[in-house]
């Protein structure tokens, strides 16, 4: 990845972090927190954590010293993760954290040994179900627990001022193209796309873990601050994903764009984006 996609995919991951941070199912994360309470100190994994927003919202939820390895294919988002810990680290002295440039496809097993706690937010949608298959397996043979945050659902729909879902045909075509888009090989097999939100708990309910599911969807108001930068980069990569998946709809979907984004733009809409969060407890 060259410097400039590394600052545009880092700039991306500051834009949706509190959105993010906003879904998170808190439950989820109490009930790691008190399975995990006598360690003394925790080993935690994390696979593609970016910039480290993982890290910043989950760690002052478990009530326990932690060591973090973060594991990311790219060195300058790790670089950036570096950076936040060095100016938050006077806050948190019970809490280190590590850096592992590493190619997902191909992790070493023994990355997972003496992990007490696996994580990973917004990933699983870019691998494929051996992938998932593979890595359950060293979960469940390393007596881990797991976290998955943020896995997108398939589920995308606009809301008008209210926030009551608007139910329009086009918006329903488009997305059903765009999560046929989202299926796309991504480096790690044939992407599954919004099918992990289900693949997933069933790969480790399969596994002997016990699963809890919560949905942790961006809920984007109408005219919310938030709205305008995050929706309308969701509303662009969507359309340009909508067009790269059926080109002859091109005319259709400038259309669509053009008439969403201006309500989006001018606050007569938001938008809804579905997630689950995953815990699997030995």
């Amino acid at each position: 990845m060259t410097n400039e996609a590394a600052r545009f995919e880092g700039d991306w991951l500051a834009l949706r972090e509190p959105a993010d941070h906003a879904a998170r199912s808190a439950p989820l994360a109490d009930r790691l927190s008190e399975w995990l309470k006598s360690a003394d100190r925790l080993r935690i994994i994390d696979l593609g954590a970016g910039t480290g927003s993982n890290l910043r919202w989950l760690a002052p939820r478990l009530d326990a010293q932690q060591d973090w390895l973060l594991i990311d294919h790219d060195a300058a988002l790790l670089a950036r993760a570096r950076e936040g810990f060095a100016a938050g680290s006077s806050g948190k002295p019970a809490i280190r954290a590590q850096t592992r440039c590493l190619d997902l496809a191909g992790l070493p097993r023994e990355v997972f040994d003496d992990a007490d706690l696996v994580t990973a937010a917004a990933l699983f949608d870019l691998v494929s179900a051996n992938w998932i298959d593979s890595l359950v397996e060293w979960i469940a043979h390393s007596g881990a627990a797991a976290l998955f945050a943020l896995t997108v659902d398939g589920r995308r729909h606009f809301v008008d001022e209210d926030g009551r879902w608007i139910d329009d045909e086009r918006d329903r075509r488009m997305e059903t193209l765009f999560n046929r888009h989202q299926q796309r090989g991504k480096g790690l097999g044939e992407a599954l796309g919004p099918k992990a939100a289900s693949v997933l708990p069933a790969a480790l309910e399969k596994a002997g873990l016990a699963v809890r599911i919560d949905e942790s969807d961006w809920r984007l108001g109408a005219a919310d601050g938030r709205t305008l930068a995050l929706g309308s980069a969701l509303l662009d990569d969507w359309m340009r994903a909508v067009v790269a998946q059926s080109p002859e709809d091109a005319a259709c979907v400038e259309s669509w764009y053009r008439t969403r984004r201006n309500e989006l733009e001018n606050g007569r809409i938001g938008l809804v984006v579905g997630h689950v969060d995953v815990l699997a407890l030995p």
